[in-house]
């Protein structure tokens, strides 16, 4: 029932909640909500906005395939995964639910007879990845059927503070407005307060209920073990295959520590496990995933490519061969353990030099200056008639940036105006490539070292989370996402099994441990007390004597306190040697790279010196990024 003259997608009059049990078992054969789904449901098919945040296996799909049954017309879920979707649409179908998904698994004739069906309104639920939005023939057929539900899943994967960014997701807001803007609700495992806020603002959703589930997991027990070197990281590993009986996954940080792991265990200790990483080929990795979930006490060795999507219950462990970059991915990818609710492990091998891979991961997670202006050539020489028509196979062969970092690169152009994307050429993208400004370079930059300055705070957080000796860890855990409950489970993490039991917890000051600290995995206290004796007056060489560190890591613990405002330049830098310095930097033409700017210089000035200059840089385009955004003068 519609209301009179009313023909918008929220017009619909909600179904009574005294149905939903009925619809449950008929349509899914469930007898009982989870924790979360029903309060979620209830508000979307009340025509509220909602942002869900569930844990890993919490069911947050029922929640947008009830909506969908429940509702009229059709329910658009975006979704990053492929493999999820075939999944869930057969299982769907099978229960006689109207459900497809259009993406570039599918020849183009049956891409066409789906989309033909979209318009036709002949869907129920209709799944696609957020790049089918910039395709003109799903728009057209979008815009002709009825869409009155738009879920988000991996919701996180909008904002540019989560771990996962996408650029292709900030395009959905743009969909939703010429839709009409539908009821609609976002979904996501793992989003801080931060996060969640981006969500809401990126799809434009002021007024959004928030539906935020307890994040303990009862049946799992968290683990860090200090494993200062690869022959106790391989012990841990091996302690846990010959204790914990059943399937697990191994995360690790490159290809080739999954493939050199992979043989170790195969080989050594005759383990057989599967790898999945971004470098096998699309079928290798689909072999790989189907292996994995038909083998009993199967153990996948995988870098964080692997885990999205992937629905095996009975997964009994999960080990982090190294630490990952943020606690919102270490929890997600931790919690694919004991999905059935039966007891898991979630180990975290904890090495402080480990944290020198996460930082080279946020050094090189966009292009540099250099890196983007070669980009926008490349493409711009491709024109014809004005259209430049690429792929991003071979922009990736030709620029020799990872595929992440050119689709960051690619959505930086677009934001400066110096591209503008037109529909997709079968698998090939057309742009119309315009100036490149250095205003526009310049902001591009800015944004990269904010968010950058924003991951280097979450990986401090996840090096706290292991280096703790005074805090359950489940209930740090559950806390960095807002969360109070308690966390009933006994144990839920060593640090509790140590405390029952009497033991130490481990030394961070130990000599092997020591050893395997250099200037780029020491503890930010460090930092804090390089400060402290700045604050008191002495010199770089002093402090550096003080506190018996080399003067190369004074520097870099300087660099960092002028680039947060604790120094400035000028306790670090004579004003002659900063204007060298500047002049180097603008000869240059980048910031990313020292060694040019190095080359330029007197033997006399010091690494440490450029650093400290580069970082005072940073933050004046900071400031005058953020006086542009705010419409202040110059």
């Amino acid at each position: 029932m519609t209301i009179p003259g009313d023909t918008s997608p929220r017009a619909a009059q909600p179904p009574d909640p005294s149905t939903y049990p009925e619809i449950l078992r008929r349509h899914f054969g469930i007898d009982e909500f989870r924790p979360g789904q029903e309060e979620a449901i209830t508000h979307v098919l009340n025509q509220r906005d909602a942002l869900v945040v569930m844990p890993t296996g919490s069911g947050k799909s029922l929640i947008y395939q009830f909506c969908a049954v429940a509702a009229p017309d059709t329910a658009l879920i975006i979704s990053p995964l492929i493999a999820l979707m075939k999944d869930q649409v057969d299982r769907l179908q099978s229960r006689g639910i109207s459900a497809t998904y259009i993406n570039s698994s599918l020849s183009g004739d049956e891409q066409g007879r789906r989309i033909n069906q979209l318009a036709a309104g002949k869907l129920k639920l209709v799944y696609v990845a957020p790049e089918r939005l910039r395709n003109q023939a799903f728009l057209t057929a979008l815009r002709k059927a009825k869409v009155s539900l738009l879920a988000v899943d991996e919701a996180h994967c909008i904002s540019q503070w989560g771990h996962d960014f996408r650029p292709d997701y900030l395009h959905i807001g743009a969909v939703r407005a010429m839709l009409g803007n539908p009821v609609t609700v976002a979904l996501t495992a793992t989003a801080t307060i931060d996060v969640q806020q981006d969500i809401l603002d990126q799809l434009k959703l002021p007024n959004a209920e928030r539906i935020i589930t307890g994040f303990t997991r009862p049946n799992l027990v968290f683990h860090v073990r200090l494993t200062p070197d690869l022959p106790s990281k391989m012990q841990a590993i091996v302690k846990v295959l010959g204790v914990v009986k059943g399937a697990g996954i191994i995360y690790v940080g490159t290809r080739r520590e999954a493939e050199e792991l992979a043989m170790t265990l195969d080989g050594k200790y005759k383990v057989p496990s599967f790898v999945y990483h971004g470098g096998l080929e699309k079928n290798q990795r689909s072999l790989m995933q189907d292996a994995f979930l038909s083998t009993s006490n199967a153990v996948m060795i995988a870098t964080n490519a692997f885990g999205m999507g992937v629905d095996r219950p009975d997964v009994r462990f999960v080990v982090h061969y190294n630490i990952p970059g943020s606690v919102e991915a270490y929890y997600q990818e931790a919690g694919r353990a004991g999905r059935d609710g039966k007891l898991a492990q979630c180990m975290l091998l904890y090495a402080p030099q480990d944290r020198k891979l996460q930082e080279w991961f946020i050094e090189n997670d966009s292009p540099s200056r250099n890196e983007l202006t070669g980009l926008h050539k490349i493409i711009q020489a491709r024109a014809r008639n004005g259209i430049s028509s690429v792929s991003i196979d071979d922009l990736v062969r030709v620029t020799r940036l990872f595929e992440v970092k050119m689709r960051v690169g690619l959505s930086q152009l677009e934001a400066a105006g110096s591209l503008v994307r037109f529909d997709n050429e079968g698998t090939n993208l057309r742009y119309e490539a315009r100036e490149l400004t250095a205003e526009a370079l310049d902001f591009a930059q800015a944004d990269v070292q904010r968010r950058r300055t924003y991951k280097r705070a979450q990986l401090n957080k996840i090096i706290g989370y292991a280096e703790t000796t005074t805090r359950c860890r489940q209930g740090m855990l559950v806390a960095h996402f807002g969360d109070t409950s308690p966390t009933n489970a006994k144990p839920c993490c060593d640090w509790h099994i140590r405390e029952q039991r009497g033991e130490a917890h481990p030394d961070f000051t130990s000599p092997a441990v020591k050893s395997a600290l250099d200037e780029n995995g020491e503890k930010t206290s460090s930092v804090d007390t390089t400060a402290a004796m700045f604050a008191e007056g002495l010199s770089i060489k002093e402090v550096a004597v003080k506190r018996g560190l080399t003067v190369n890591t004074v520097y870099h613990h300087a660099a960092q306190l002028v680039g947060i405002g604790q120094l400035t330049l000028r306790q670090l830098v004579s004003e002659t040697i900063e204007i060298q310095i500047r002049t180097a930097i603008t000869q240059a033409g980048a910031t990313d790279k020292l060694a040019p700017i190095k080359q330029l210089l007197p033997l006399s000035i010091d690494y440490g010196e450029i650093r400290c200059v580069v970082a005072a840089i940073e933050v004046e385009r900071k400031g005058s990024s953020a006086s542009m955004s705010s419409g202040a003068p110059p």
